[in-house]
């Protein structure tokens, strides 16, 4: 029996090698785009845990160390310092390390240590208590070429005043703390960035979703008639079930192997790609052997389940799949329904800032909705195609909808998706120069009662230094109290030259305090560029799954109902009407879901917060979708035609 199955998928031609191919193109894509989000999410879980102890926790029995820090800046690169005193005669060794910085020790990273020897004393060595003494071990650092430092100091040191807290960044000003153990907790900003990769692991499992779906099922009807055609011969339904279940996981897995290759070649790649203000170490987007293997068997597995549910009826019925089917509703999917409502509310349970859960939950009833409802739309605009039809290539258009509105929407699926991401990127990528015009600005809190003196004194040093710069004293952060906090602003004339010696010289003369200002300013612009990058990672793969899907369906398509179209051409059927009735059947569900899919993505990104639907960055975007689209709507007919003709044609098909 098993010669024969594999003659019979040998003897198939195109239909074959399509059956064949499919699968293993969507298993590698899957795969290896989903073991991209999956070494995002463990990259950044890495650096939390290797950060968390920098944001310190009360002790909660007897205090071993008191613990302190701030984020200095060089130009717009953070520099993270904690400040370390102990309280005992064996404090216990720093993360990462192993040992404890003695007073006046200043221990930095590899890419601070190298900054700190380049550069003039008064613009960043002066900042510190004394030389480097020891270089940081990469355990101790979020990313390659971070400027981190820790220093050692006296119970007494100054540095251990009272602090003006962040907003959200604890990282920014740490209030002096006396702990008895290392915190493990990340802090908001890494917790935030976590969420955010949830999120774009949900955005790209949208097409991956598509793209699966059409692996899954298009040419089920090719393959119920072979499977029909064995159990018609004898074979038992144990053998068709093993048969299959064989041939789509060999075909599934080959792909996934491919797909696990590939991204271990480029993994070089990713690393170097800056998310969160800088690259990655290899082994932190790495995902282990377990995760790959894990990965592949469920791609393997998602992609078999899903064939096999759509051929199940040719094995308990092989006589049905040569009769002619009848038109079925297409019921809302329930099962998506349970299952949006499950993935928003453990989003929002696990959240930690609420405005990535009203983004996500946008995301998810809007770009799954659509995923949901889409057969629904399109089975609608094809009963009305029918009733409205005025032409017999409308109305041919209208029923081929109207009969099979699943494996219609599987073919527009993706470019409706990537319509749908398309319309939510745009209103994430801001106007980056906004946070460009402070550049001449350096602003830092300090204590409302001694403000007046710090800007006096500032005003002599930097004089005394030879540094042209206006000092103004100016409200400080809304999320403060103005009876208790104020901001000490310096405008320097020439940036490029005195902004860091004016910052180096406030520092060393204990004068500067946490620049609120830029901790506010810099993060926001990472998060938005970063959401640029996501979306250019993402974007191709939604184009990339949208010309698949539409060209590979819309011959799938034409195969799986031949029957139908032969019978139209022995019926005096022009061939013309049926290669305009295969056009409208292409243009209109992909104008009127891409149209929805682009009106559902403004609003799904409008909740990310106050811009303009349409800028310069949105009109290039729908300009591309629309391009993508007459792309994948010029290749599908362009592939079909031929198709048509010849599938039209072929008498030796008809059963």
């Amino acid at each position: 029996m098993r010669g024969l199955w594999l003659r019979l998928l040998r003897g198939g031609g195109s239909t074959a090698r399509l059956e064949i191919g499919l699968p293993m193109v969507a298993g590698g894509v899957i795969t290896f785009v989903l073991l991209l989000m999956l070494g995002l999410q463990q990259g950044l879980s890495h650096r939390a845990d290797r950060t968390a102890w920098r944001t310190p926790e009360a002790a909660a029995g007897e205090p071993t160390v008191l613990q302190a820090g701030f984020t200095d800046y060089f130009g717009e690169r953070p520099i993270t310092v904690v400040d370390l005193a102990a309280l005992t005669p064996d404090p216990p060794d720093v993360p990462g390390t192993d040992g404890f910085p003695a007073p006046g020790e200043v221990w930095a990273s590899p890419a601070l240590a190298e900054l700190i020897e380049e550069l003039p004393a008064n613009q960043l060595a002066n900042r510190f208590p004394a030389p480097v003494t020891r270089v940081l071990p990469e355990e101790t650092l979020e990313y390659p070429g971070e400027l981190f430092a820790v220093i050692g100091r006296e119970l007494d040191d100054p540095t251990f005043d009272e602090r003006a807290p962040h907003l959200w960044m604890e990282a920014m000003a740490v209030t002096p703390t006396r702990i008895d153990r290392w915190s493990t907790t990340p802090d908001l900003y890494q917790t935030v960035y976590a969420e955010m990769a949830l999120l774009a692991v949900f955005m790209t499992a949208l097409p991956l979703a598509g793209l699966g779906g059409l692996a899954s099922r298009l040419m089920a009807g090719r393959r119920q008639r072979r499977l029909a055609t064995l159990r018609l011969l004898g074979a038992s339904t144990s053998q068709l079930a093993r048969l299959t279940i064989t041939e789509l996981a060999t075909f599934a897995g080959i792909g996934a192997v491919i797909g696990a290759v590939l991204h271990l070649l480029v993994l070089p790649l990713v690393s170097r790609i800056p998310i969160k203000g800088g690259p990655w170490f290899p082994p932190d987007v790495e995902p282990g052997a377990l995760l790959t293997l894990g990965t592949m068997a469920a791609v393997v597995l998602m992609l078999t389940l899903g064939a096999l549910s759509g051929i199940l009826p040719s094995i308990r019925d092989p006589l049905g799949s040569y009769r002619r089917a009848r038109p079925s509703s297409t019921p809302l999917r329930w099962w998506s329904v349970l299952l949006m409502g499950a993935a928003v509310a453990l989003f929002w349970l696990r959240s930690s800032n609420p405005l990535v859960p009203i983004v996500f939950t946008g995301v998810v009833f809007l770009g799954w909705g659509l995923f949901s409802t889409g057969p629904l739309i399109i089975g609608g605009l094809g009963r009305l195609l029918a009733r409205r039809a005025h032409r017999p290539a409308t109305l041919l258009a209208g029923r081929f909808l109207a009969d099979s509105p699943d494996s219609a929407w599987r073919t527009v699926s993706g470019f409706s998706l990537a319509a749908f991401l398309a319309a939510t990127l745009p209103l994430g990528l801001r106007g980056v120069g906004d946070f460009e015009n402070r550049a001449d600005r350096l602003e830092a809190v300090a204590p409302a009662a001694t403000i007046e003196t710090r800007a006096a004194e500032a005003r002599a040093v930097l004089g005394a230094a030879d540094i042209q710069a206006d000092v103004e004293i100016t409200a400080a952060p809304f999320w403060l109290d103005e009876a208790e906090w104020a901001t000490l602003t310096l405008t320097v004339n020439d940036p490029e030259v005195e902004r860091e010696r004016a910052r180096t010289t406030m520092i060393e003369s204990g004068l500067w305090g946490p620049e609120m200002q830029m901790a506010e300013d810099l993060p926001t612009k990472w998060l938005v560029l970063d959401g640029v990058v996501i979306g250019v990672v993402v974007m191709p793969i939604a184009a990339l799954v949208a010309l698949a899907t539409m060209v590979i369906g819309t011959i799938a398509r034409i195969y799986d109902r031949r029957e139908a179209l032969i019978a139209l051409r022995l019926a005096g059927t022009a061939p013309g009407v049926l290669s305009s009735a295969q056009r409208y059947e292409l243009v209109l569900p992909t104008a009127l879901v891409g149209t929805i899919a682009a009106i559902a993505g403004l609003i799904s990104g409008s909740t990310s917060g106050g811009v303009s639907l349409l800028n310069a960055y949105s009109a290039g975007i729908f300009a591309g979708l629309f391009s993508i689209g007459a792309i994948a709507l010029w290749l599908a007919g362009r592939a079909s035609h031929p198709v048509l003709e010849r599938v039209s044609t072929d008498l030796t098909e008809r059963e």
